[in-house]
């Protein structure tokens, strides 16, 4: 019975393993095709990570022109979001959800970032929206959006 557990117990641990390793492998292959976007008219030219943190978080929310940021981000289970908490909020879903739900009810944002379910409504939302800040795949990218953050 004591071996039985043991085994049990260490194919488990296995799994639990190969599990972390499948998720950042697959982190790391979005990563490679996620860029972030702003709207064409955006007088901003690229923005650093550090940068990028500020406005994602909303401790930035208004761009050089004077323009209000909105912030744009694809529904939970997408795989850019997953690359977008990881490389920028280095939050998971359930961190980011408390961390917006704090800092609105505090009035550090006045909103937290509305939320689109696919690339192109993330794409249009942003060409519609002169302060518009989001995310998609390098292959979604036309001349109706700007890249400002490139993810290697």
């Amino acid at each position: 019975m004591k071996r039985r557990n043991f085994l049990f117990l260490l194919a488990s641990c296995f799994l639990a393993v190969l599990c972390f390793i499948f998720q950042s492998l697959h982190i790391a292959s979005a990563a490679d095709e996620v860029d972030v976007i702003v709207n064409k008219s955006n007088t901003i030219g690229e923005l650093t990570l550090a940068n990028a943190q500020k406005v994602f978080k909303g401790e930035k929310s208004t761009w050089p022109n004077g323009r209000r940021v909105t912030i744009f981000m694809l529904a939970p289970g997408q795989p850019e979001r997953a690359v977008i908490l990881h490389e920028i909020y280095k939050m998971s879903d359930a961190e980011y959800s408390k961390f917006f739900l704090e800092a609105t009810f505090s009035g550090q944002v006045t909103a937290p970032p509305k939320e689109a379910s696919s690339a192109a409504q993330i794409k249009q939302m942003v060409a519609d929206n002169p302060g518009g800040i989001g995310y998609i795949r390098k292959s979604d990218i036309d001349d109706s959006v700007k890249i400002v953050l490139a993810f290697p």
